[in-house]
C-alpha cells in the first residue's frame, strides 16, 4: 500500500508520515483547466490542429491505468484490446438512443467510481448479411 516516509506538507494539506495516499484519478481526468467542460463529450478534444492525428499533448494527461511504479503493467496491451474491440464494435455497428429518451450519465461514487447503467442504446447493423 502506497504511504508517505515522512511528514509532509502538499499544497498547505499537513500529511502525516505513514499516511495511506490515493491518487484522485476521477478528478485528474475531471479537471475543468485542463479539459475545460470533463463532462461534455467531445472526443475532438483529443485531435491535433489539423484533425488528422491524436494530440500526445493532452492524450497523455488521462490517467486511465494508475501512475509510478504501481501502474498497470496491462496498460499497453489493455489499450491495444480496447483500440481493437471498439474499432471492430464501430465498424460493424451503429449506436443511436431512441428518439424522446434521456440518458442519465451520472455515475456512482465511491472508493471507485461506477458508471451507471445504460438501459437504452440500441445497435443496429451498418451492412446487411448476405
Amino acid at each position: 500500500m502506497c504511504h508517505t516516509i515522512k511528514d509532509t506538507t502538499l499544497n498547505g494539506f499537513y500529511i502525516p508520515k505513514e499516511r495511506c495516499v490515493f491518487i484522485n484519478q476521477w478528478q485528474v481526468n475531471h479537471d475543468p483547466k485542463l479539459w475545460g467542460d470533463p463532462s461534455e463529450f467531445r472526443p475532438e478534444r483529443f485531435l491535433t490542429a489539423h484533425d488528422t492525428t491524436i494530440s500526445k499533448t493532452l492524450s497523455e494527461k488521462m490517467m486511465l491505468f494508475g501512475m509510478g511504479k504501481r501502474r498497470c503493467i496491462g496498460e499497453v496491451l489493455a489499450k491495444w484490446e480496447i483500440f481493437l474491440f471498439l474499432a471492430i464494435l464501430l465498424q460493424q455497428l451503429e449506436f443511436s438512443v431512441p428518439p424522446g429518451v434521456k440518458v442519465d450519465l451520472t455515475p456512482t461514487y465511491g472508493l471507485t467510481m461506477k458508471p451507471a447503467r445504460c438501459k437504452h442504446v440500441q445497435a443496429r447493423l451498418r451492412f446487411p448479411i448476405k
